[in-house]
């Protein structure tokens, strides 16, 4: 439709403005020229000039003799251009309508013109003089009548684009240039939607990672979690140990009270009637070795509460790298690639396979 409308603007341009204006030209010429020239020939009975001369505007437009009352037509433009346009439409009463004024043809001939046109661009005509002699004819006028538009179309099209020629230039120009816009139209489309599927894949792979640090984000939980109770269960098996420490020690130090006798006690007689007997037996050696272990498990106790302390502060690091990774999770627009994700879970996995340092003998 957009085609058709500036095709049509074009046809109205052309046809009811550029040849209507060239047409207004060459008749304010003929006004001046034509009748004092036809006038002559009409005299001298020159009859086949006077038809060379209606048939040299190769039929664009027409221009009839008629007698000096209008009713019979003498002389007119026999040749036409392409195909007939006001040929058909000739005849008296037609001739009664045509909006461009009669020159009148005169003995002797007119020397001044009769009409003539303000402008190329104006249809209006000023009279000059009136002739005085007698006359002898009329001469007319006929603009050329421009074909239908889609007629005028279908001939471009159709027509030779090499050529291109009289209005056809115009509309194989406009055609042209309204392929290059819809082809431009058509490109820009389409790279519009390849950045939108651009965008669209970009998006879909930044989802793809934010899921990924999401699910390390979950795994990072899950360590910590582990790694808290691991931390309480050494908190209490340290706990345990010292206190079982503890209570062999004291289990120790009443044995060695009650199964140890000193030697100042066994000389003592209070009494002369009691027999003073021996000591039961003798300081057993499982005394010395059980004493010989308390060094050991109170180290071992030791160990355990550092081992606890270690991985109290294990887990204060893992806490604050969590908070550190949900910061950059925030950060959308300067996340790192996708393969980064795998580091840091890896990064922050515990070490495996550590063993305690300290033992229980």
């Amino acid at each position: 439709m957009l085609w058709l409308g500036f095709c049509r603007s074009h046809y109205e341009s052309y046809w009811n403005g550029t040849i209507h204006r060239v047409q207004t030209v060459d008749f304010n010429i003929l006004h001046h020229v034509l009748p004092t020239c036809l006038s002559q020939m009409i005299l001298a009975g020159r009859d086949s000039d006077i038809q060379n001369v209606l048939n040299s505007n190769y039929g664009i437009f027409g221009i009839v003799v008629t007698d000096p009352s209008g009713q019979e037509i003498l002389f007119r433009t026999n040749n036409f251009y392409q195909k007939e346009s006001w040929q058909p439409r000739l005849s008296v009463n037609f001739l009664q309508s045509v909006s461009e004024p009669y020159d009148l043809l005169t003995d002797p001939p007119p020397l001044a013109p009769q009409f003539v046109h303000n402008g190329p661009r104006m249809d209006q005509v000023s009279k000059q003089s009136r002739p005085t002699g007698r006359v002898i004819g009329r001469l007319y006028y006929v603009r050329g009548v421009p074909p239908g538009f889609i007629e005028d179309l279908a001939g471009s099209v159709f027509s030779n684009w090499i050529e291109m020629r009289g209005s056809s230039r115009g509309y194989i120009l406009l055609t042209l240039v309204m392929i290059g816009f819809a082809s431009s139209f058509i490109v820009m489309v389409l790279w519009r939607q390849r950045v939108l599927q651009l965008r669209e894949g970009e998006l879909q792979s930044k989802e793809g990672e934010l899921s990924l640090r999401r699910k390390a984000l979950d795994h990072l939980n899950a360590d910590i979690a582990s790694q808290r109770k691991r931390k309480e269960w050494l908190e209490q098996e340290s706990e345990l140990a010292y206190q079982r420490a503890l209570r062999i020690r004291e289990a120790l130090l009443k044995m060695k009270e009650d199964f140890f006798v000193p030697e100042s006690v066994q000389f003592q007689q209070e009494e002369p009637d009691i027999v003073v007997r021996p000591p039961l037996h003798k300081a057993s050696s499982l005394i010395g070795e059980v004493e010989g272990l308390l060094p050991e498990l109170t180290h071992n106790a030791r160990v355990l509460r550092s081992q606890a302390e270690v991985w109290q502060t294990y887990c204060q690091q893992l806490e604050s790298r969590q908070a550190e990774l949900q910061r950059l999770l925030a950060q959308r627009s300067t996340v790192a690639p996708t393969g980064r994700a795998a580091g840091i879970a890896e990064a922050y996995a515990p070490p495996e396979n550590q063993q305690s340092t300290g033992k229980f003998s």
